[in-house]
């Protein structure tokens, strides 16, 4: 993978009030939120923007069963819906990429790809991109999780499911209504997957808003607005409320002297 040096932002906006170091893909501007940044997205080329409703879409179970199999199936599934949609948030962060990450972005998670001899080596690479990510994007995401993990909230089941769901683009109206009943069942009754599949949601969510918000605005808008993240931030997840796949996501979060504690 090619790390990107540093550049002149592609179009023109306010000036950058942060000392972090730059990506070409975004702006980070400090947060009233103490040790983290406002996020900014540039436009994105439209080769990438393409991949954008492709690389939400997974392959989510229409069927529940609560044997370990199907729930380590679901975990599998998660860890790698999470570390592809970041690895797309490395590619319009830094506008550039390993040549593989393309055609590893459009390969959908699914439960027949699962069982692929394959799949360890592609996880692996989709985790060495997600994890080179800057530490403001990582802690955005997984601070975003947090939205689902820790507030006392009785939406959250539906919240996660019907975006999961939606992403997933399901070819038909029973399939949408299946996976989503799979989803918020397996939130209330497998309370060890929350933390994969607000991982998951978040993951999309992040792309979603990415690109939304680079198709509106140029690094913000002129009315100062704060950017794809909230302000103030939700607080970060424990590591024992996440998976154990999430901890060199959470490792790099902590190698930035600037990301709060």
């Amino acid at each position: 993978m090619s790390s990107p040096g540093p550049g002149p932002s592609p179009s023109p906006g306010p000036a950058p009030r942060s000392t972090a170091p730059r990506w070409p893909g975004y702006r980070a501007e400090p947060s009233y939120d103490p040790g983290r940044s406002q996020i900014f997205p540039a436009p994105v080329p439209a080769e990438l923007r393409a991949l954008g409703d492709d690389v939400r879409a997974a392959g989510w179970p229409v069927r529940l069963a609560f044997r370990g199999s199907r729930t380590a199936l679901l975990d599998t599934l998660c860890r790698w819906q999470t570390l592809r949609a970041l690895a797309y948030v490395h590619l319009l962060a830094a506008c550039t990429g390993d040549e593989r990450l393309p055609a590893d972005l459009r390969v959908v998670p699914g439960p027949e790809g699962a069982g692929d001899p394959g799949l360890p080596e592609l996880l692996a690479r989709l985790e060495q991109t997600a994890a080179g990510l800057p530490a403001d994007l990582l802690d955005a995401v997984v601070c975003d999780s947090g939205r689902l993990l820790l507030a006392d909230n009785r939406f959250a089941a539906s919240v996660l499911a019907a975006g999961l769901t939606a992403d997933s683009r399901p070819g038909d109206p029973d399939e949408a209504v299946s996976r989503a009943v799979v989803l918020t069942s397996y939130w209330y009754e497998v309370p060890a997957l929350r933390g994969a599949l607000a991982l998951a949601w978040s993951a999309n969510l992040f792309v979603r808003s990415w690109l939304g918000w680079s198709q509106r605005f140029v690094y913000g808008d002129p009315a100062g607005g704060i950017g794809i993240t909230s302000d103030p931030r939700p607080p970060r997840p424990a590591a024992s409320a996440l998976p154990e796949w999430a901890a060199p996501l959470l490792d790099r979060i902590e190698q930035d002297p600037g990301a709060p504690g």
